[in-house]
């Protein structure tokens, strides 16, 4: 190995082995026919089968593959991963972009969506004609293999965890969440296809395909769950953001200034494109939105992990890791940060792929010596033309405009990340592309500053670090909730100390883990000026947590004794695994709805006049998913600490009709329902809610007009 004098950073040949990149041209030809094949199908099967779920398909075709591959059928990856992963972000940059303007200039069309599908297809169908398809050799199969013991365990825990799930009723699930009511079958289920898996990820010669195939079915697992069960959406904020996608499709323009989530409207524009594509409401496929992200986020990781120099074991022993660490954060719905978060990482696989640079310079000095220091040993970056940088600098605004348009805060994570690069000098022309992102952040937010700072306060809250870290603070925190917590916590506090550790373990070769390192723990700095509204901790570990399962897995997989390799990332896989699916699960009594409160929210909001007075027993229920959900007036009793100041107890039933009456509506409905009864088991809040419950059964002027059942709608008539 040889090195520069002192002051510059040592170079070397990339000290890991990676996988042979692909051929030259067929990754392009590929993407080609696949953006011929979407934007072929998707626009026969919306045009055809409109309404059904063929239609929104052929949606997701045009607005997941078309566009991205109309760009990437030009430039070639050499990763297969990252090909599909960049032609994925693209494309919904595209959509999203697209869709947004129509916003703006108040002229919806989504069918306008069809002929950038066109487009994509002809650009698609240039590159074949212009550089013809070559030919694909696939890999042959060795003698003796017996691939099927390898696939059995795959099979075997996809049947025994989708016969665990069939055997769970929805109402059996206590406060302790699934996995303490949860049957012997599932866990079974989960336990093969992780052990599968990483046997595979062990053997002498792991297929890729396979690692895959057990990745994706434990992902399956974990994800689909919950959409299986329970059929709906869960959470209610997510009802939230499917009204917002409702009003926009419905109205074709900006309906409330001063609505925050209008004034970001990038994923809900998305949102109703596909859906006025496909003629499919929101509703029917919003539950599937974390299985979706959750896949496309582990697409862009594993390329992202292979491109960093990592082994390919490595690399998928990472997104192992990763769902262990992140399945809890429970940021993965139908969100503007889930959004902005897979887009995010489309920047940095584009970062690593074409923008990396060796850090340091000719120059001595003392930040050079640190700097060289700090990035010793770092693995040679690919040798990229200027040309295909600036192509890439080009993507990442283009990609980074669609984050800003979607999300507040995702933006600034975004920045932290960037500039971390920046200032060791890893980032080509880094200072000039920082200085693009800033503007473009800031030229978003100026004219919409104004609407920050009177709803939220402006961006300053604070240089308490410790109090911007405690989360949501007013939130009571005992029994199953409290249990729930503090197996969170051990995962956090794990994942970040292991995650310190791998760093300090290549102390004399800092240079390895230089870019993982730095966008791990650069999302701390948001802890300095935010809180979020108590949210900014969960933003913080999302952005850590991939580079930290890297950084983890990079450390275990170079173990020298392959015992202790393979015992401390089995045991590694299984404890996170579960501390984040009982994370992810142990609120889901409360978090998950049921066909049948929906209905009833449904139900109020076509039988009640306009204008009516809705309230909730507590904050916990399906409520604004329609598209003129703002002509009614939407309120919760003020008996719930974590909602605000506490005005009264919900079991003073004469108190709650003199607060019913302040309001001065005649036409005045109160709601409860059997996830409001889990909210208030789980935290102990609102304050009265059953004894209520119990006394208006009786009470005169509290009639029922609706009932199912989970949901019973009371008609108050005030004054009776």
């Amino acid at each position: 190995m040889s090195t520069t004098r002192m002051g510059t950073t040592p170079r070397a040949v990339n000290p890991r082995p990676r996988d042979d990149p692909e051929q030259d041209g067929t990754l392009t030809a590929i993407t080609a026919v696949a953006g011929i094949f979407a934007g072929i199908v998707g626009i026969l099967l919306t045009l055809t089968v409109s309404g059904h779920w063929p239609a929104l398909v052929g949606a997701l075709l045009v607005a997941c593959v078309a566009p991205g591959a109309a760009v990437m059928s030009w430039i070639d990856t050499d990763y297969g991963i990252i090909q599909a992963g960049v032609t994925l972000i693209l494309s919904l940059t595209a959509t999203a972009i697209a869709s947004a303007a129509m916003i703006w200039l108040a002229v919806w069309q989504p069918k306008t969506l069809l002929i950038l599908a066109i487009l994509s297809a002809l650009s698609c169908a240039a590159r074949l004609w212009r550089r013809g398809i070559p030919s694909v050799t696939w890999p042959a199969r060795t003698r003796g293999e017996r691939l099927w013991v390898r696939q059995a365990p795959l099979i075997v825990g996809l049947v025994a965890w989708a016969y665990g799930i069939s055997q769970i009723q929805p109402d059996s699930i206590g406060s302790y969440g699934l996995l303490a009511s949860a049957n012997f079958w599932f866990f079974v289920g989960v336990a093969i296809l992780l052990t599968g898996g990483l046997a595979e990820l062990f053997r002498r010669k792991p297929r890729a395909w396979l690692l895959c195939a057990y990745l994706v079915a434990l992902i399956v697992a974990i994800y689909a769950t919950v959409p299986i069960l329970f059929k709906v959406p869960e959470y209610a904020w997510t009802y939230k953001h499917i009204g917002i996608a409702q009003v926009l499709g419905n109205n074709g323009h900006v309906t409330d200034p001063s609505n925050i989530y209008q004034q970001w409207p990038a994923l809900f524009s998305t949102v109703a494109s596909v859906s006025g594509l496909a003629n499919v409401g929101p509703l029917n496929f919003a539950a599937w939105a974390p299985l979706a992200f959750e896949l496309a986020d582990a697409l862009l990781l594993l390329g992202i992990s292979r491109m960093l120099g990592v082994t390919r074991r490595a690399a998928y022993l990472a997104l192992y890791v990763y769902e262990g660490l992140i399945a809890w954060v429970g940021q993965d719905y139908l969100s503007p940060q889930a959004f902005g978060y897979l887009l995010w990482l489309g920047i940095a696989a584009i970062i690593v792929r074409w923008l990396l640079v060796p850090g340091g310079n000719e120059h001595e000095g003392t930040i050079s010596r640190i700097r060289a220091r700090l990035l010793a040993r770092m693995p040679a970056p690919p040798a990229v033309s200027r040309a295909e940088r600036r192509l890439a600098v080009i993507l990442i605004v283009v990609i980074y405009f669609a984050i800003v348009a979607a999300h507040q805060l995702t933006p600034y994570l975004v920045l932290l990340g960037v500039s971390a690069l920046v200032l060791l000098g890893l980032l080509w022309r880094g200072w000039q592309i920082l200085a693009v992102l800033i503007v473009v952040a800031g030229g978003y937010l100026a004219p919409r500053y104004g609407l920050i700072a009177a709803q939220f306060g402006g961006l300053y809250s604070g240089g308490n670090v410790i109090e911007n870290a405690s989360g949501l603070q007013a939130v009571p925190n005992f029994g199953a909730h409290e249990f729930t917590g503090k197996v969170i916590d051990v995962v956090a506090a794990a994942m970040w100390l292991s995650a310190l550790g791998a760093i300090v373990r290549r102390w004399r070769a800092l240079g390895r883990v230089a870019v993982p390192a730095l966008l791990a723990f650069s999302p701390f700095v948001m802890l300095l000026v935010q809180n979020y509204g108590g949210e900014a901790i969960y933003r913080v570990y999302m952005f850590s947590a991939p580079w930290c399962a890297i950084l983890i897995a990079d450390f275990l997989m170079e173990m020298r004794t392959t015992v202790w390799r393979r015992l401390l990332a089995t045991c590694g896989c299984v404890v996170t695994l579960l501390g984040a699916m009982q994370g992810l699960y142990g609120s889901v009594a409360v978090d998950a709805f049921t066909p049948q409160e929906l209905s009833a929210s449904l139900w109020l909001y076509n039988h009640a006049p306009r204008g009516s007075l809705l309230v909730m027993g507590d904050d916990n229920f399906p409520t604004a998913e329609v598209a003129d959900s703002d002509a009614f007036n939407k309120q919760d009793i003020p008996a719930d600490p974590t909602m605000g100041v506490v005005r009264l107890s919900e079991a003073n039933v004469p108190a709650v009709d003199k607060w019913l009456a302040s309001f001065g509506n005649n036409n005045v409905y109160v709601v409860v329902s059997r996830s409001m009864d889990e909210y208030a088991t789980y935290l102990g809040v609102p304050i009265g809610y059953f004894q209520m419950k119990s006394i208006v059964r009786h009470t005169p002027g509290w009639s029922v007009v609706y009932r199912n059942a989970d949901t019973t709608i009371y008609r108050v008539q005030l004054g009776t």
